[in-house]
């Protein structure tokens, strides 16, 4: 309910001065009958200069991702684990796991290591959700999965496989170590 024009707008005014900028624009806009008189030229200059920009979201399958407040966010549902949250810009992940038939709903907060990256950087592959969303991405996740972009890690694994059993065991030590993904997969050795 709008009781602001029960109270003259000379009042209204004398609060607003006391108010930070973005709490006299929100008196502004919800007093709908002294709108004119509260939202003066400095508040103008304010909301012109200070745009705050709309988040953007993405959802693809069963992942979205969220570019908000500086920030960039990726949630992804797994069937078997919960729902996982990603924090690219902070480099961290939540794990939320479900157990439907206990009733137990557990919480796991972590940062996250090249091995959480690169099973990240798995489950975005043919999705193309990142494009045009690396402003706020931190350089970890960003390296993985431009690393992971490359036309050779596209290719099926019997066909990577195929290649190491032909080259020679140091060959094929020094072609592993070249990537960080090839590395972590293939670190059975």
């Amino acid at each position: 309910m709008d009781l602001t024009h029960l109270l003259p707008y000379e009042i209204l005014q004398l609060v607003a001065t006391w108010l930070l900028p973005r709490h006299q624009c929100r008196l502004a806009i919800t007093s709908k009958h002294h709108y004119r008189y509260l939202y003066n030229d400095l508040l103008r200059w304010h909301a012109k200069w200070r745009l705050v920009t709309p988040p953007r979201y993405k959802y693809v399958r069963n992942m979205s991702l969220v570019e908000f407040n500086k920030q960039l966010v990726l949630y992804r549902q797994s069937r078997t684990y919960g729902l996982f949250i990603y924090n690219l810009t902070r480099v961290y992940v939540i794990s939320i796991e479900f157990n439907i038939e206990q009733g137990v709903v557990t919480n796991n907060f972590h940062t996250m290591g090249t091995r959480d990256i690169v099973q990240m950087c798995g489950h975005l592959k043919h999705t193309n959700i990142l494009t045009g969303c690396y402003k706020y991405m931190h350089k970890k996740p960003l390296f993985v999965y431009t690393i992971y972009k490359h036309p050779l890690l596209s290719m099926p694994g019997n066909i990577i496989d195929d290649i190491l059993c032909l080259l020679s065991k140091t060959d094929a030590k020094s072609f592993i170590a070249s990537n960080v993904y090839l590395s972590i997969v293939y670190s059975r050795d």
